[in-house]
């Protein structure tokens, strides 16, 4: 019996073997980057000669599927038009005043 990884080397010159080698390196990499399972698919489809015969052809069909890295969750404030904000338009910022410096406070500092 003839290895598959023989016939598939046949596959349009190795066309298939190459291409399934490379989704199979990008789907590792972003396995090692998410830490999310991912897959390659080889899918082979045989069809008969039209009134039989040992003529078959062959379709080749590879597929991947790459984890994906999730986007963190961001929090926003929204204000009465549906607008968002990264702070809360309804608080009142803290220290918005500039205080003066205390005259004790510039004398330690320049000392």
């Amino acid at each position: 019996m003839r290895p598959i990884t023989d016939v598939l080397r046949d596959i349009r010159k190795g066309r298939a073997v190459e291409q399934a080698t490379r989704l199979l390196a990008e789907v590792v990499r972003a396995v090692d980057e998410t830490g999310k399972a991912g897959s390659v698919t080889l899918t082979l489809t045989v069809k008969p000669e039209k009134g039989g015969g040992s003529q078959k052809t062959i379709m080749c069909a590879v597929k991947h599927k790459k984890p994906e890295v999730d986007i963190p969750e961001a929090v926003f404030f929204s204000d009465a038009d549906g607008d968002l904000h990264r702070s809360d338009p309804q608080q009142s910022e803290m220290f918005t005043e500039a205080k003066a410096p205390t005259r004790g406070v510039d004398a330690l500092s320049a000392g």
